[in-house]
């Protein structure tokens, strides 16, 4: 059986970890994985639509629920193990303010191939089976996480270098939209398609500051 192992962390680079990992010799209800892209509406005055810009990639999200047994039942844990200790493990672990790192910890989940790094947002307990003098034999443990990249991580991900991925540019004093394209793609005649892309009505007088997102194009 593969366990669910969660690991803490103080620092953002995942290297000084606080405590040991918590392991779980239990399959898990399940698992959400999820990702989400950030947009920016630009509405001018009069229209009742607007344009859409890319802004930057949200984080990455998980969702984990799993149930802790300790009715005697279940395999790898015993009889005798008390499930508001297991509860209190994992709250201690990984929502509880560290005084290190002056904020929560950085969680590291393991299980099977998933291998996720990030951030406790939120943690929910259902207790389901309990004695006949109320004390809890079972939980559900409900955790969703937010993922976490340190900027060397993102960086070597989302390289605004790579040619096979989207790049994301703000214009600077003086450059214009056919000076971009030369620059990225070394023709400027793509920037019809770059201003389609972006929503623009023209390409000519770009204001300083605004963001244009160049996506893989080539030459016809």
């Amino acid at each position: 059986m593969q366990k669910i192992i969660l690991s803490a962390y103080t620092d953002n680079q995942f290297k000084d970890e606080h405590g040991s990992p918590l392991k779980f010799p239990i399959d898990p209800e399940q698992i959400s994985l999820g990702k989400n892209i950030l947009y920016r509406e630009d509405k001018q005055l009069g229209n009742t639509g607007g344009n859409i810009r890319f802004e930057r990639y949200g984080p990455t999200t998980l969702s984990l629920n799993f149930v802790i047994d300790c009715s005697g039942v279940a395999e790898g844990i015993e009889k005798g193990e008390r499930v508001y200790d297991k509860v209190k493990e994992i709250t201690d672990l990984l929502y509880i303010y560290k005084n290190k790192g002056h904020s929560p910890s950085y969680v590291m989940v393991s299980y099977g191939e998933l291998l996720f790094k990030g951030r406790l947002a939120q943690m929910g307990t259902k207790y389901t089976m309990f004695t006949t003098k109320g004390i809890p034999l079972q939980a559900k443990i409900e955790l969703s996480f937010k993922g976490y990249m340190c900027s060397e991580e993102e960086r070597k991900k989302y390289s605004k270098q790579s040619p096979d991925m989207s790049q994301l540019i703000t214009v600077k004093a003086g450059e214009t939209l056919p000076y971009l394209c030369h620059k990225i793609y070394s023709d400027s005649l793509l920037v019809r398609e770059v201003a389609r892309f972006n929503n623009l009505d023209g390409f000519r007088n770009i204001p300083a500051g605004t963001e244009l997102l160049f996506p893989p194009l080539k030459k016809e």
